[in-house]
């Protein structure tokens, strides 16, 4: 099956602190890499999850893909066709839609819902001759009642406030939804209520979804494949059933030991993570994630890791991922992990 979005070998650098000479001189100011060599696809119909700490790229490269920060290196492209120019992006903008982390704050306070959810179809310029009908379509598809049409934003609920943003996604009928942590801030029974409307808009409509969040509770439910970044680069990605059974890079497994677990016995101290994410600005050498990583040897902060094909759908970067595929496969960490 062709990809409806892919992301091929894409970086994006952007300029770094300069000094006063540096700012006089055109092209000395040094390069930060904010994203290198990454390359993932979304299929028509899938749900891909994006985790990492903050501070890896995530939302980065969601707004690459959108266009709203330029790439260096690399390609992109969407519904098959290569995404270069301003026009090319402005097609990805009427096939994407993009829900926000916060819902209340990406509605604004002065209009109504009803205006809110057509609001897509001005800044686009498409036509909408029965926009308070479309309106209570939308809130209808979303499971809120017609009602809610006239109310403000503060008058909402988080949930129903959540709603209203899927709502708004919608309406330009997209193939793909960008959902920036899309259960924050909300109650676990209201994130469960989120996720099976997600999932039923795309049994029903047939979207796709690229679900970026640091709940790995949330991958684990809906999601089909799930890419690790770390620092920029992808660490890992495939099904997500397979990577939560047998994670094969080091902070792959430390970001699912790290999960809040009701019985301590289960969790994997050994492997917990220790310290922050690097900044761009001290890039470590090697292996970005040596300095961490609590199964780092020697070569780690030597030599880059390339990427491993373990199978035509599971990717890690990681110089012993053998090692630690023969690990996990002999039952010491999946087992308790998974278990």
């Amino acid at each position: 099956m062709s990809a409806l979005y892919d992301v091929d070998n894409v970086s994006l650098d952007l300029a770094g602190p300069a000094s006063g000479l540096q700012r006089l001189l055109p092209g000395t100011a040094p390069r930060l890499t904010i994203l290198s060599n990454l390359s993932l696809s979304i299929a028509p119909g899938e749900m891909l999850g994006l985790v990492g700490e903050s501070g890896s790229g995530k939302s980065t490269l969601a707004r690459a893909m959108m266009g709203l920060v330029g790439i260096t290196g690399g390609r992109l492209s969407f519904e098959g066709r290569p995404v270069k120019s301003r026009p090319d992006f402005v097609k990805v903008r009427q096939g994407t839609a993009l829900m926000f982390q916060d819902a209340v704050a990406s509605l604004s306070p002065r209009r109504k819902v009803s205006a809110q959810i057509v609001e897509p179809f001005e800044i686009n310029g498409v036509s909408l001759p029965e926009g308070a009908k479309t309106a209570v379509t939308m809130l209808e598809r979303v499971g809120l009642a017609p009602a809610l049409a006239q109310r403000f934003p503060h008058e909402l609920s988080g949930g129903q406030a959540r709603r209203v943003s899927v709502a708004r996604a919608l309406a330009l009928n997209p193939r793909l939804v960008i959902a920036d942590e899309p259960t924050a801030g909300l109650d676990v029974s209201v994130q469960a209520e989120i996720l099976n409307l997600m999932s039923g808009l795309r049994r029903d409509l047939g979207l796709s979804f690229l679900i970026i969040t640091h709940n790995l509770a949330v991958v684990r439910h809906v999601t089909d494949r799930v890419a690790v970044l770390y620092l920029g680069r992808m660490a890992e990605w495939g099904p997500t059933r397979q990577v939560f059974a047998r994670p094969l890079h080091p902070y792959t497994r430390s970001l699912i030991a790290a999960e809040p677990q009701a019985d301590p016995r289960k969790r994997r101290a050994d492997l917990a993570l220790k310290g922050e994410i690097p900044s761009v600005l001290a890039r470590p050498s090697g292996c970005e994630f040596h300095t961490r990583c609590p199964l780092a040897r020697p070569r780690c902060a030597a030599e880059e890791p390339q990427p491993l094909m373990i199978t035509p759908d599971r990717m890690v970067r990681c110089h012993f991922a053998e090692d630690t595929r023969t690990e996990t496969q002999g039952g010491n960490h999946g087992t308790d992990l998974e278990h």
